[in-house]
């Protein structure tokens, strides 16, 4: 099959316009419900396309985003379609991409794994439940950011020899339903969506991105300390230092969650039962739905992890982008429930903020 919209990539002159190459690519799907087309349309209008793989992916979750609110079941054809479509790539090479490029025997890994998931969605997708076929374009989703970029949608590093294992890991999963991929996926596409596009689009996962304002970032340095000390366990004199260190962005959205760690302690203690949605609702003024609950509940569980890594710097950025995806969505987490403000990224990682320097 040739994909028409690789050929918008082929002449380096041409200005790349993404909501032509989405066009194309739905029309390739055979998707034609309008409100799908009118979502994606509205998501990918600002995209950035100087990375044609990030792009590319871009594209992809903007499609599983729209599908998956406007709840389109994907038929197995389509399935295959999609896998097919996003595999290839805008370059329409057979399964080459920057992982790969130039290696045959690592290209025939992928073209094998792909045919085993062919085979696979062939044989088994028509006899699960519309619950779980909801999952597969995010499975799907997940083996063509591996093969494009390297690494899954949260940002997991994943060799292309365990590509067909990493596919039939994401199933159980799924089907045990512990696979959560849905909200990252809209996190990351809405980033690249200005704040007028974003109110012309009616996706309530879209709206949970306008984050309720939090508390002004009012702390003292000795009390942020203080309950650094206490969510780490670690020495006052150690996180001081640290805390000099790390960028200004950083800095403050720790500072949100310690100003708020009164309610980091409360919901906490709640996790699993149905106070913990009502808590956070009523906090909010608004309702959750189920996928950012549990992507609340996530990023709850890992604070220590997530204030521990930031103040290490072990956080490391991926792609042009320079996000680092897992840090991405456990503060997607925290912007859902109103702990840290939502902040456009004005500092590049390599630059730090330092708290004894005159400003």
């Amino acid at each position: 099959m040739h994909n028409n919209s690789d050929q918008l990539l082929t002449n380096r002159n041409i200005s790349i316009n993404p909501e032509r190459i989405l066009s194309q690519t739905l029309d390739e799907l055979r998707i034609t419900d309008s409100k799908i087309k009118q979502n994606t349309s509205s998501l990918v209008k600002n995209l950035e396309t100087s990375n044609s793989d990030e792009f590319w992916i871009n594209i992809m979750k903007a499609i599983v985003v729209s599908c998956d609110e406007n709840k389109y079941i994907f038929s197995n054809a389509e399935l295959c379609d999609f896998l097919t479509i996003g595999a290839r790539g805008l370059d329409n090479k057979r399964y080459e991409s920057s992982v790969n490029s130039g290696n045959q025997s690592l290209n025939k890994i992928v073209s094998d794994a792909i045919f085993s998931i062919y085979k696979d969605i062939m044989e088994n997708y028509d006899n699960v439940d519309n619950e779980l076929k909801n999952y597969y374009p995010k499975i799907i989703l997940n083996i063509i950011s591996i093969i494009r970029r390297g690494y899954d949608i949260s940002g997991e590093k994943v060799n292309l020899y365990g590509l067909e294992r990493y596919y039939l890991k994401n199933k159980t999963d799924a089907v045990n339903r512990k696979l959560d991929i849905s909200e990252p996926i809209v996190a990351n596409v809405q980033k690249t969506v200005n704040i007028e596009t974003r109110k012309s689009i009616d996706i309530q996962s879209v709206q949970a991105l306008v984050s309720p304002p939090v508390k002004e970032n009012v702390l003292s340095k000795k009390d942020l300390v203080s309950s650094l000390s206490v969510i780490t366990g670690r020495k006052k004199n150690e996180l001081n230092e640290l805390l000099t260190k790390i960028p200004e962005q950083d800095y403050k959205k720790i500072t949100d969650l310690c100003i708020n760690y009164n309610k980091l302690q409360k919901y906490s203690k709640l996790i699993g039962t149905e106070e913990f949605s009502r808590q956070i609702e009523k906090e909010l003024g608004r309702k959750l739905n189920d996928r950012q609950l549990q992507h609340a509940t996530i990023s709850i569980r890992k604070v220590k992890t997530y204030v521990e890594n930031v103040l290490d710097g072990k956080f490391v950025p991926h792609g042009s982008h320079g996000i680092n995806h897992v840090k991405h969505n456990l503060e997607y987490g925290y912007q859902l429930m109103g702990l840290i403000e939502y902040r456009r990224r004005r500092y590049t990682q390599s630059q730090s903020y330092n708290k004894n320097s005159k400003v």
